[in-house]
């Protein structure tokens, strides 16, 4: 009898132990209407947005709400929003094969001035002329579209770092992203100046007499240190390629030339 009494209680304590271990291993799935998942916990639901964070991880990310369809909590629990269908509207399009979309690049700076929209079109555009220039197979998708695509689906090109290169790809219709980042830190500014003195009313024997009159000249430069990154990955979320690249002059468009250095270096065909 002691012996069942015994076997009986380590049974009841597995039972409890692998119970538990399930319920930690569940986790809240956001269902977005794009039809992709995120997977992790659901730290709060507002007004616009809900915040969340992966498994394993303490980084908080936000998705707006209309791009969610429903969530379904860990408990079982399931809350719908009513986002049937796409983000705002649009259906994700038929993935389109050996296409290519070229993200705009995110900005990272200790200068936030330069992080504006405008730049990341202008290298995104330049990222599209290097890919084009090394003559590969892929069908590049007009930035243009990417953009407007983006923008009916209500990502703002700040907020690109807060969606996966998968979701991206299905929203997009293509079989690959790039996806890149331009970093940019301001050294602060250099000036470099000279001064020129010459002579009026010089006497041809002796130079150095005469009325002095001196010039001067200044140029005040800003000093950047500049980095581009840049990856691929298909529209199931692997990434392909990924790469880096350091000017050595580190111009605010030294980008260009780094770009093209690095189309050169992509192995896909």
């Amino acid at each position: 009898m002691k012996l069942i009494s015994k076997l009986s209680i380590y049974v009841v304590v597995f039972l409890v132990h692998i119970t538990t271990t399930m319920a930690q291993q569940r986790e809240d799935v956001i269902y977005l209407s794009d039809g992709s998942q995120k997977k992790g916990k659901v730290v709060s639901i507002g007004d616009e947005v809900i915040k969340f964070s992966y498994t394993g991880e303490e980084v908080q990310y936000e998705l707006k709400k209309q791009t969610v369809n429903k969530i379904v909590f860990a408990n079982g629990r399931e809350e719908s929003f009513g986002n049937s269908s796409a983000v705002t509207g649009i259906t994700p399009s038929v993935v389109a094969s050996n296409q290519l979309a070229v993200l705009p690049f995110e900005i990272v700076s200790n200068d936030q001035a330069l992080t504006t929209d405008a730049m990341r079109r202008e290298i995104q555009q330049s990222c599209v002329d290097a890919i084009k220039s090394r003559g590969l197979s892929f069908q590049i998708q007009d930035p243009r579209t990417t953009n407007a695509m983006l923008a009916k689906s209500g990502i703002q090109l700040s907020d690109i770092a807060n969606h996966v290169p998968e979701e991206l790809a299905k929203l997009l219709g293509v079989s690959y992203v790039i996806v890149g980042a331009y970093e940019i830190e301001n050294k602060g500014t250099s000036t470099i100046g000279s001064g020129v003195t010459t002579y009026n009313d010089k006497k041809q024997e002796d130079r150095t007499k005469g009325t002095a009159v001196r010039s001067n000249n200044t140029y005040t430069s800003t000093n950047y240190n500049t980095k581009v990154l840049l990856s691929i990955y298909d529209s199931n979320g692997r990434q392909l390629f990924s790469d880096t690249r350091k000017p050595f002059m580190g111009g605010l468009d030294s980008y260009s030339g780094a770009l093209k250095t690095l189309a050169k270096r992509i192995t896909l065909k």
